[in-house]
Parts: C-alpha cells; sequence; structure tokens
C-alpha cells in the first residue's frame, strides 16, 4: 500500500506476535474495524512526524507507530461481514417471516388486540427491532455493483453509506413501520357499520409492513457463503416456503374478500349473532353461502381458524389447479378476486413446477453425463452387434467411472481458484497419500500443495495391467491393487523408486488392479520440475534416489554372485565387486571422466568374455559449473552404478542361458 515511491515498512517480529495476540484476544462480536486500508505513503508520513528524517532511518517501532496511525478508521462504522451481524440477520429474518404470516391473519381474521394482549405486545417488540435496524443502515458498510465493472465494492464512506439508504430503503422502512395499531386504538369506538368499515380499512395499513420481506434477499445474500447446503436444496426450500407463503396470502385475501361484502356475523365477544338463513342479497359472500347453509358443520364463522382454514382449503386448490368446486364466488367482486388468484396462482404454480423439473434434471451433472454416455454406448454397441457377455462390462464401467467423473469435475472448479487457494483446497483433499512416501515425509507445503494440484486421475478395469505407469508415482485412491505380490489398499503408494534416473535400477514388479481403481499418478518430469523451485529439498529427493539406487546395485550383485557360485561355470573372483567400482570411481573428477572410466572398465571385463553388453546410461545433464559440487558427484556415483546393474542383469541372463543349456545336455 504505497504511493509516490513510498517504501513498506518493515514489520519487526515483536509487533506481528503482539499484534496477533490482540487479535485473539478480540470478542466475536466486535464488527467496528479500527484500521481502514488505504494508500499511503511512506515518506509523507515521516516528513509529518520529522522533516529531517526520512522513512529509513526510522526505528521500527515508528513506522509501525506511523502506519498504525495512518491506518486509523475516521468514522463509526460496522462491518456487514462480522460475526454480531450474522446473528442479527437471524433475528431480522424472524421478525420478518412473523411479519408475514401472524401479521396477515390478525389484520383480517382476527378482532382488534388490547394493549394487554400478549400479541400486541410482540408486535411492539417486532417494531423496535425494525427500528434499531433501521438506525444500524447509517453506519452499516454495503457492497454495491459499480457501473461497467465486475464484482462487488465496499461502501466505506459514511456520506455515501447514508445518502444511498435515504435514497432506496429508508422511505419503505419508514412506511412499513408506521403505527397504524396506535392510531387504530384511537378510532375503535366507534359503533356505526360505516365506522367499522372504516376501521376495517385502517386496519388493513398494518398490511403495508410487508413490504419488508423484500429485504429477505440482501439477508440471503450476506449468509450465501457461510451455508454448506447445496443450491439445489436451497432453491428446493426456497420454492416450499413461497408456495407455503403464497397459499397464505391468497388464503388471507379471499377471506378478507368474504369478511368485507358479508355481514357481521359475530359480536365483539366471538358469540355469533341471532340472523335468519335467508341473508339480505347485498350482504351475501362465500362465507355467509357456507356457513348459514351451504353445508352441515360444526364449525363456527365466529372462529377465526375456522373461517381461515376455509380459506386456506380455496387457495390451496385454486394454486394447484384441483376446483373440488364446494367454495365458490357468490357476488360479481368475489369472482373478480377469484379471477385474479387464479392467474396468479396458476403462475406461480407453473414457475414452481419448471423451476423443480430442471433442479431435478441438473441436481448430479455427473449422473446426466453417465446416463447420455450410457444411452450413447448402448446405440453403439447395438449397431456394432457387440457381444452381449460383453456389453454388461462396458456399462458397469462407465457405472464405476462416475468416481473418476466427479474427481475431474472437482479438479475443475479447483482451478478457478487463486493459487494460494487452489492449493490449500487439494491439499485438503488429496495430501494424506505424502506420508506415506518416506522421502516426502518433510516437504514443504508449497511443494506438496504443486504436487497435488498436478496429480493425474486414471481410471482401470477389473484385472487390467498397469504396466503403462512405471513413469508415475501411484496413489491409489478407489480399489485394490496387487504389485509384486502384495494387496494395495487406497491410500497405499507404488512405484516410490520412480526418482531414481536410471531404469534399470527400478523394480518392474507386475502389478495388477484387482477391481475398478481410481489411481492418482504424479509424473517423473512433472516432479522434478516442481523439485526446480525447491533446491535444498531436490537435494534430499536426490539423496534418497540414491539410497534405493545403492540398494537396488547391492541386491544385483549379491544375486549375480550367487548365481555364479551354483553355477561354479565362472570363477568368482573376476567379477569386479562393488568395493572396486566404488573406488574406481573418482568423486572430485567430472562426470563426463567419470562415466568414460567405467565404460572402459566394462569395456574390459567384455573383452575378456566375463561380461556381455555394457552401455551405460547417462544419468542427468549437469552443466560444468555444478560438476565437482555434491549434486554432481551422486549423478557420477549413479552413473557407476547404472553400469554395474547392466552387467549384473547380462551376466545373470548369460548364466541362465548356461543353465538352461546344462540342463538339456543332461537330459540328453
Amino acid at each position: 500500500m504505497t504511493r509516490g515511491g513510498g517504501r513498506s515498512a518493515p514489520w519487526c517480529p515483536g509487533c506481528i506476535r503482539s499484534a496477533t495476540g490482540m487479535r485473539k484476544q478480540m470478542r466475536p462480536f466486535v464488527c467496528v474495524r479500527t484500521f481502514e486500508p488505504r494508500h499511503l505513503d511512506f515518506n509523507e508520513l515521516a516528513r509529518e512526524r520529522s522533516p529531517s528524517t526520512p522513512w529509513k532511518e526510522l526505528t521500527s517501532h515508528d513506522q509501525v507507530g506511523l502506519i498504525r496511525r495512518a491506518l486509523q478508521a475516521e468514522s463509526f462504522l460496522i462491518d456487514p461481514n462480522c460475526e454480531y451481524v450474522r446473528y442479527w440477520d437471524l433475528v431480522i429474518a424472524i421478525a420478518l417471516v412473523f411479519t408475514g404470516i401472524v401479521t396477515p391473519y390478525e389484520v383480517i381474521f382476527m378482532k382488534q388486540t388490547k394493549p394487554y394482549h400478549w400479541l400486541f405486545i410482540v408486535n411492539r417488540i417486532v417494531d423496535m427491532i425494525f427500528y434499531k435496524d433501521m438506525a444500524m443502515q447509517f453506519f452499516l458498510k454495503v457492497e454495491v455493483q459499480m457501473p461497467g465493472k465486475y464484482g462487488l465494492r465496499m461502501l466505506r464512506s459514511p456520506s455515501v453509506i447514508r445518502r444511498r439508504y435515504l435514497s432506496t430503503w429508508f422511505p419503505i422502512d419508514v412506511v412499513s413501520m408506521l403505527p397504524f395499531d396506535v392510531f387504530f386504538l384511537l378510532v375503535e369506538d366507534a359503533k356505526s357499520m360505516s365506522g367499522i368499515t372504516i376501521l376495517r380499512c385502517i386496519r388493513l395499513m398494518r398490511l403495508v409492513k410487508l413490504i419488508r420481506i423484500l429485504r429477505t434477499s440482501r439477508l440471503i445474500l450476506r449468509w450465501q457463503s457461510f451455508f454448506a447446503i447445496s443450491f439445489s436444496t436451497q432453491k428446493l426450500a426456497k420454492f416450499s416456503f413461497i408456495l407455503v407463503l403464497s397459499s397464505h396470502w391468497l388464503a388471507c385475501v379471499w377471506g378478507l374478500v368474504g369478511l368485507t361484502f358479508g355481514p357481521e356475523l359475530c359480536d365483539e365477544h366471538g358469540e355469533r349473532l341471532p340472523l335468519q338463513v335467508d341473508v339480505p342479497l347485498e350482504h351475501v359472500s362465500w362465507i355467509t353461502t357456507l356457513f348459514l347453509g351451504g353445508k352441515y358443520s360444526p364449525d363456527n364463522p365466529c372462529n377465526a381458524w375456522h373461517v381461515y382454514t376455509a380459506s386456506l382449503y380455496w387457495s390451496v386448490m385454486t394454486i394447484t389447479s384441483i376446483g373440488y368446486g364446494d367454495i365458490v364466488p357468490v357476488r360479481n367482486e368475489e369472482y373478480i378476486v377469484c379471477i385474479g388468484c387464479m392467474f396468479l396462482g396458476g403462475v406461480l404454480w407453473a414457475y414452481i413446477i419448471g423451476s423443480t423439473c430442471g433442479i431435478i434434471s441438473n441436481i448430479d451433472p455427473v449422473e446426466g453425463a453417465f446416463e447420455t454416455n450410457t444411452d450413447l454406448l448402448n446405440a453403439m454397441m447395438r449397431e456394432a452387434g457387440v457381444d452381449t457377455a460383453k456389453r454388461q462390462n462396458y456399462r458397469e464401467y462407465l457405472r464405476e467411472a462416475k468416481a473418476c467423473d466427479t474427481m475431474g469435475h472437482f479438479r475443475g472448479v479447483a482451478q478457478k481458484f487463486s493459487p494460494q487457494l487452489k492449493g490449500e483446497l487439494l491439499l485438503h483433499v488429496s495430501s494424506s497419500w505424502v506420508d506415506t512416501v518416506w522421502y516426502l515425509k518433510n516437504a514443504p507445503e508449497s511443494l506438496t500443495m504443486d504436487l497435488c494440484d498436478v496429480l493425474e486421475a486414471k481410471f482401470f478395469s477389473k484385472k487390467e495391467s498397469l504396466h503403462d505407469l512405471f513413469e508415475y508415482l501411484c496413489v491409489i485412491e478407489r480399489g485394490t491393487v496387487v504389485s509384486a505380490g502384495i494387496i494395495l489398499t487406497p491410500g497405499c503408494t507404488f512405484n516410490i523408486d520412480f526418482i531414481v534416473n536410471n531404469p534399470m535400477l527400478r523394480k518392474r514388479d507386475p502389478t495388477i488392479s484387482l477391481n475398478y481403481s481410481l489411481i492418482m499418478c504424479l509424473n517423473r518430469e512433472s516432479f522434478f520440475e516442481l523439485l526446480l523451485k525447491h533446491a535444498q529439498f531436490e537435494r534430499n529427493v536426490r539423496k534418497a534416489a540414491m539410497k534405493i539406487a545403492v540398494s537396488r546395485c547391492v541386491l544385483l550383485c549379491a544375486g549375480k554372485s550367487n548365481h555364479l557360485a551354483m553355477a561354479k561355470s565362472l570363477p568368482k573372483s573376476h567379477w569386479p565387486s562393488l568395493v572396486d567400482m566404488f573406488q574406481d570411481i573418482d568423486m572430485v573428477e567430472d562426470e563426463d571422466t567419470i562415466v568414460s572410466k567405467t565404460r572402459e572398465k566394462f569395456i574390459g571385463s567384455v573383452s575378456q568374455g566375463f561380461v556381455v553388453g555394457g552401455a551405460v546410461p547417462r544419468s542427468s545433464s549437469r552443466p560444468m559449473s555444478e560438476r565437482g559440487t555434491p549434486e554432481g558427484r551422486l549423478d557420477a556415483l549413479e552413473a557407476g552404478l547404472a553400469a554395474s546393474a547392466a552387467a549384473a542383469q547380462l551376466q545373470l541372463a548369460e548364466l541362465r542361458c548356461l543353465r538352461v543349456e546344462m540342463e538339456e545336455h543332461c537330459s540328453i
């Protein structure tokens, strides 16, 4: 954060430790940041403190103090991503749900609640919550979409935040929190029918609070990063909530129509008035038709719950297009409202059904790809006339390969992250195998991240040979593999000797997949390219490669000597021992001289008839500046061991041929 050629400040370890300790001691509900990021000119900061002292001559303590004072927050603002705001969002969500469900039911189906009623008290508590939330909006940072730019930007200017709130959500919040309940208490003494109608209209003004439901989208956006629920599940839950809430609101609308155009059936105490069965035509509604002669039932029109249940039954029936016909409109006003509800319900039902079908069809992309590939495979096998017994094997492979496809999709998503986050994500998922490779246990974390990134997923069927993986370090992710007579399960590794340069000194044990196996493979070339970034650890790996090569060479020489002793056809003393090989290698000379001496020694042995062949492969191609270094001597030693291994293998082959000839001669 420098500007104008300023230098970055050297942070002292003590200051960093103290700052870390302060952060750990901070309470989780502290949401007011004391520091704000901004551009700093270090030289300007130094001139403000002392015009004659440049920045680089200040002590670390003075530099830290200047930076801390320069980054101090200039105003009181609340961070929207802190823990306190998240818990406050839960409180607001509960208040919004209460407003969306209870308020319409209370306004339409219930009598006016008295000040001592529990519902009146709860409403006042909800109002206080909304008042506090409105006051917080003047001090809450917000993320906005900047015109012509991608992504979101955090607004940190108090004046900009307040102007934006006053021009957007503030009018809605003010209107939704007007005290209509208190105003209704002042005029509820009206006793005439016209007064009752006016009071009912005033009560309907309380439904303006439902506008606050629109704020739910803002809460969901703030909580979206903290949800570990799949988006398909979230959408299904959202559609279910919309369906229930819409049914509830349509029920309230239908109940409002019946109660408004019908007569008063109950007194102020909730008792049914003595009315005749024949209601005047101007006061007929679906409620009078239903409860005063439409059905023989113990339901009471003075019971708010009975009326609401009948309205909810009608709304669900209308939205789902069932239409039993037992609750119908009976006057023109009800027909108009019913037509509007049917339009809204039909559109809502079609939207929910279509969206749900789309979610279900795309809920698992791997499963969708598997079904498409299986159908294509069946069509092609049918056209090609593939044997019926083999068709099942192909279909079974596609089904089992879904694990490999899932891994591929996951790695594709991981590639979208920044290098650091991608490495950490892959490290959490596929780093357990590192501890099973002895020379990688102390590998740097950055190297482990890179290794997890370059792993290749390969999937094999039952009883399939893995002979093509000798150039890879293999990690079993799924399935069972047998290598050199040893059964390997998930988490095991094989081909750990792929770091040895000479292929003759690597094991080539037969490896077979016993069942469907997912193998994560690390290419040898990619591994050594990554090692170039870690010179110190590269030396450790090369030492490990030399240990493996020496042990393999000793085993080869021991096996050769054993065969010579058993065959007794050649004197054992004629074979150059491993000690002689080590003594003939000059550890100081350059690699070309060492390889040349090694080749001449074995060519001389060939001329005496003791060895057949003897080409020595080069182990590396280090530049002249590195010859004579420990790494160069290690390369030279491995070159000599390669020659010894080649000679041992060739003599072993010759002895086996000689033994076969002797057995044939004896049999004759």
